[in-house]
């Protein structure tokens, strides 16, 4: 490798003139280069004291941390780790006992580190200092720089900096922005102004360095070496050394290697060119991915997944992406980030990762429901057969136009009539917003009425089934309201109301009030009075009187009390409906007053009573209405 063999040629000269730079972006193997592959090769003669860099923030820290890495490894060709590690936990018992003089415990106190003289050998081998992290440290360039020259240029260490240099230029330029002005200029006559635009540009000096870092390094770093890592080698050893979650799932990362190795070197064997350098090289980000599969490759697994190798690959170039702040979510969610990972790794395929996997990396959710449902989607997708179920299934940019034209009046005759999922209408709003933006014309007009009473008559039909879990998956971002037509996001509402807001809730309340009512009389108060209602319908009205007229006149008391003390409490509500419910409270009492006559004709006196005492507890909630 020529990268090593550079700085083998570096720590093989009798005196350095300066440090050596050995950059390259994050993640790409510096480090296990330098920990690995150099140390091996200079194991003989030198020993590597790194030290990181990462979040010090004095030059006096960075002395320190270099005399601390120098005593590990003193002690480690000494045979001493265990002695130095009893010490450490002697001196914080001795620092703490109190009653020992001030001066015993200020000695024991003192860091060790500090009480041994550093050389430039360490048992007859060479100590070369490896920096870390240069673009990480919160010391200005300058400082760092300048601590650093003095153990090269001063103590005569061979010194190894380790940098993503190009962040640090980054760092060091000018920060530019921009600003608009109004200004105003004379008009034709002196009793006029017109208002005037102008843009300006605003140069904000980066203030942490005096000296540009392009200056200060010219007089430290006697050579840079651009770090081309050898892949090959990095993917192989970190998939060998890679503890796993079981066994089965090694076997199969180990048959991935090579599809692995080719989301970094796809060209290993030719010169990269300008789209291929633009695409991030994290082993870090590959180790991350690797570990968070699991958990898909499980699920994949027991669904009867065969061809998870695709899966994998697709996760862990989303994975490595995201790192490198390219896949997120946009205007459209993440369709135009999907083509620029897609773009830099061919091997990403959308059919081949979970939209939930994406949130999962994105904003740090798992949902093994979510996933799950995603998964019967697959499967419905893959059993697609007509045009209109691949409409309904699939984002409108991966369906062939002529399956558009040909299936289009049939899917929209299934939103019509309620036939759609939630999810399924979701995607359908999403699809009319994409085919906007390419600018796309569907073959027939929608009428988007007629969508919102298909979308209600699903609301029924949920409501009668009453089904258990989750009702909507397929959510759309409300920073994406821009992009959406007016009547197509109210549909959209319509439904994340109803499934993940209150609308279910509600609507499964009323059904639970007319059951027990049916099955329990004026017992079912016992359960639904703690419930939240929206509405008292007409329905619930007709269980209601059906329910009293069965009951005793002891019960219809307290059948009375319920309702007065339960439907009072309801109305103050900020979610409850009066005007819908106008017509519930007033069937209630056409039927009371029905009652009231039969009992009446029948010298039920107390029934009477009673009957009569509920219709004025109605007209006092409606008269409430009518006060408001």
């Amino acid at each position: 490798m020529k990268t090593l063999e550079d700085l083998l040629y570096y720590c093989n000269e009798p005196e350095p003139v300066g440090a050596i730079l050995l950059t390259g972006e994050w993640g790409c193997g510096k480090t296990y280069l330098i920990e690995h592959d150099l140390k091996e090769a200079l194991s003989e003669k030198s020993i590597i004291v790194r030290v990181s860099l990462f979040g010090i923030s004095s030059s006096e820290d960075i002395h320190k941390a270099v005399k601390s890495a120098w005593l590990e490894e003193y002690c480690k060709i000494k045979g001493i780790d265990a002695i130095t590690d009893t010490i450490g936990k002697g001196k914080q018992l001795i620092s703490k006992l109190e009653f020992l003089p001030e001066w015993i415990r200020g000695i024991a106190s003192t860091d060790v580190a500090a009480l041994f003289p550093m050389n430039t050998e360490i048992e007859g081998k060479q100590v070369i200092l490896v920096f870390d992290d240069l673009e990480r440290c919160q010391v200005s360039f300058v400082d760092v720089l300048g601590v650093i020259n003095d153990y090269c240029e001063n103590q005569k260490y061979h010194t190894i900096i380790i940098a993503n240099q190009e962040k640090i230029l980054n760092y060091t330029k000018e920060l530019e922005t921009t600003a608009e002005i109004l200004f105003s200029v004379p008009g034709n006559n002196s009793s006029t102004t017109t208002e005037k635009k102008a843009t300006l540009t605003i140069h904000s000096p980066n203030t942490k360095e005096e000296i540009p870092y392009t200056e200060i390094k010219e007089k430290i770093i006697q050579r840079t070496i651009k770090y081309i890592p050898d892949y090959s080698s990095i993917v192989h050893a970190v998939i060998q050394s890679f503890k796993y979650q079981n066994d089965e799932y090694k076997e199969f990362i180990i048959e991935c290697e090579e599809g692995l190795l080719e989301l970094f070197a796809p060209n290993r064997d030719m010169v990269l060119d300008e789209k291929e350098q633009k695409r991030p090289h994290n082993i870090r980000s590959l180790k991350c991915a690797i570990s968070d599969f699991f958990r898909i490759y499980k699920i994949l697994i027991d669904n009867g997944f065969v061809d998870i190798d695709k899966w994998l690959y697709s996760f862990v170039s989303y994975v490595i992406a995201y790192k490198a702040d390219i896949a997120k979510e946009g205007a459209y969610g993440t369709l135009f980030t999907d083509n620029e990972v897609h773009n830099l790794y061919p091997a990403f395929q959308n059919q081949y990762i979970f939209n939930s996997s994406k949130n999962w990396v994105l904003h740090g959710i798992w949902d093994e429901t979510a996933i799950l449902h995603e998964i019967e989607n697959i499967k419905q997708r893959e059993e697609a057969k007509n045009p209109s179920e691949i409409i309904r299934t699939n984002r409108i940019v991966d369906v062939d136009e002529d399956i558009i034209a040909s299936g289009f009046d049939n899917f929209l005759n299934e939103a019509y009539t309620g036939s759609l999922s939630l999810d399924d209408y979701v995607l359908f709003i999403e699809n009319c917003a994409w085919a906007r933006y390419y600018e796309y014309s569907f073959p027939s007009p929608i009428d988007w009425e007629k969508i919102n009473e298909g979308v209600k008559k699903r609301f029924n039909h949920i409501i009668t089934e009453m089904p258990d879990g989750q009702l909507l998956y397929h959510v759309i971002s409300s920073d994406n309201r821009e992009y959406f037509l007016d009547n197509e996001w109210e549909t959209y509402e319509q439904i994340y109301n109803f499934a993940l807001g209150n609308g279910y809730m509600f609507a499964r309340n009323q059904k639970l009030y007319a059951q027990k009512m049916q099955e329990l009389g004026s017992n079912a108060y016992i359960i639904v009075q703690s419930k939240r209602f929206n509405m008292f319908s007409e329905e619930m009205a007709i269980v209601t009187a059906e329910a009293y007229q069965k009951d005793t006149n002891s019960d219809k008391r307290n059948h009375i009390s319920y309702f007065k003390k339960m439907w009072t409490f309801n109305v103050q509500s900020t979610d409850f409906d009066f005007d819908a419910s106008i017509s519930g409270f007033s069937k209630l009492k056409e039927l009371l007053g029905i009652l009231y006559s039969k009992y009446t004709s029948e010298n039920k006196t107390f029934a009477a009573l009673n009957t009569n005492q509920f219709i004025k507890i109605l007209d006092e909630l409606l008269e409430r209405k009518n006060n408001n």
